[in-house]
């Protein structure tokens, strides 16, 4: 499964976000999470409630469609 990385981004904590530097990883986990290793400068991981990011990747993609009407 691709994920989008934007999306991803924004469950960072935003210290995460200043000092982000790379994405290492992205699984979804036993649970049906989402886990995200990236380093930040030292190696951090977060889990993410896979319909939390279903719900962010719907809103995106909504986004994107009343974009391309207007």
């Amino acid at each position: 499964m691709k994920f989008d990385h934007d999306i991803l981004f924004q469950f960072l904590s935003e210290e995460d976000q200043k000092s982000f530097m790379v994405w290492d990883n992205v699984i979804i986990n036993y649970a049906g999470n989402i886990l995200v290793t990236f380093r930040s400068p030292f190696e951090e991981r977060i889990v993410i409630p896979i319909e939390k990011y279903q719900i962010r990747l719907k809103q995106k993609e909504r986004e994107e469609k009343l974009n391309k009407i207007l």
